[in-house]
C-alpha cells in the first residue's frame, strides 16, 4: 500500500498543456525556437519522471510518452544553442510535437480510466488517515507503554477496518485485546501461572474461580467472548459489515480501558516532562488583626 499525491497528475497535465500552444510555419507562426525553450524544458521535467519514476507506473501509454519526450528534446536541443532564438519553429518539428502530444493524451486517458485507483471512504466518525496510518491512536495512549506487544495488531486491525476487511479486523483486534488480558492476568493474579491453553475463555473461567480482577472487567470480557470472539472463530461466521467491526472495536476499547487501569506503568516509561510551569500556590487566608 502506498499513499499517493492526488495533485500530482493534475500538476503534470498543467506542465504539459502549454505544448499545445506552440505553433509554427507560414505567416501565422506564433512560436520561435527561443519562445518554445522554457515550455519545452518544463514539460520535459514533468514527463520524464512520469514515464520512468512515477508511482503510477504507466505501461500502455509508455511508448507514446517516449515519442513525445523525443519530440520535446529534439526541439529543445535546437533552441538550446541560442543561435536561432528568433527563428520560427520548423513546421516538421511542430507537427511531430503536436501529434505526439495528442496521441499521448489519448492513450493516457484510456489507461488512467482503467487504473486501479480507489478512495477509502470514512467509517463512522473515524478519520481515515488515522485508521490506516496510526490505528493505535484509536485506543488508550497507555497501551503503548504498558502493553507494547499489542500495538502492531491494533494498527493492522484499524487498517483492515478502513479497507472493509471486517473479519480480518476482528482477528487482529481480538489478538490485541488478548495481549492486554495476559498482562492484566499477571497483575490481578499476583503472578500466578497463565492458563495453559491461553484463550480468553480459559482466562475468564480461572478469573471467576479465583475471584481475580474486577467484576466489571470480567463482565466486559465475557460479553466480548459471547457476542464477538466465539462466533468469529467458526469458519462459517464473519463480520458482515463495518458496523459489526466498529461495535467489536468499541467493546475491546471499553475492556482495555478498564484493564489498563490495573496494569502499572513500567519504570522505564516514566519520564518527567520538561518545559512546564509549576502551578501557582493557593493564596493564603488573610490574617486579621486581633
Amino acid at each position: 500500500m502506498q499513499r499517493v499525491d492526488a495533485f500530482y497528475l493534475y500538476s503534470v497535465g498543467g506542465q504539459l498543456r502549454p505544448l499545445s500552444q506552440i505553433r509554427s510555419g507560414g505567416p501565422d507562426a506564433t512560436s520561435t525556437y527561443g519562445e518554445a525553450f522554457f515550455p519545452l524544458l518544463i514539460a520535459e521535467g514533468a514527463l520524464e519522471p512520469l514515464l520512468y519514476r512515477s508511482i503510477f507506473r504507466i505501461r500502455t501509454s509508455l511508448a507514446a510518452g517516449q515519442q513525445l519526450l523525443h519530440a520535446i528534446r529534439t526541439i529543445k536541443d535546437k533552441s538550446k544553442a541560442g543561435e536561432n532564438d528568433g527563428e520560427a519553429l520548423d513546421w516538421l518539428d511542430s507537427y511531430h510535437l503536436s501529434t505526439s502530444l495528442s496521441t499521448f493524451e489519448s492513450v493516457l486517458q484510456a489507461e488512467l480510466a482503467l487504473m486501479p485507483l480507489y478512495v477509502v471512504m470514512p467509517k463512522a466518525g473515524y478519520d481515515v488517515t488515522t485508521l490506516i496510518e496510526a490505528g493505535s491512536h484509536c485506543f488508550p495512549a497507555e497501551v503503548m507503554f504498558k502493553v507494547p506487544e499489542a500495538i502492531n495488531d491494533l494498527r493492522e486491525g484499524t487498517r483492515c477496518l478502513a479497507f472493509k476487511l471486517n473479519t480480518a479486523a476482528g482477528f487482529h483486534l481480538h489478538r490485541a485485546n488478548e495481549a492486554v488480558l495476559r498482562k492484566y492476568w499477571d497483575v490481578v493474579s499476583d503472578g500466578a501461572p497463565r492458563p495453559v491453553r491461553g484463550n480468553m475463555g480459559d482466562y475468564l473461567n480461572q478469573m471467576k474461580q479465583n475471584n481475580f480482577g474486577n467484576e466489571n472487567v470480567r463482565a466486559a470480557l465475557e460479553h466480548l467472548v459471547k457476542f464477538h470472539r466465539n462466533p468469529l472463530m467458526h469458519p462459517d461466521q464473519s463480520l458482515q459489515n463495518s458496523d459489526d467491526a466498529i461495535a467489536l472495536m468499541n467493546g475491546i476499547h471499553t475492556a482495555m480501558v478498564q484493564m489498563l487501569k490495573a496494569i502499572p506503568l513500567p519504570e522505564e516509561a516514566i519520564q518527567h516532562q520538561v518545559g512546564g510551569m509549576p502551578a501557582p500556590l493557593p493564596n493564603p487566608s488573610p490574617v486579621l488583626p486581633d
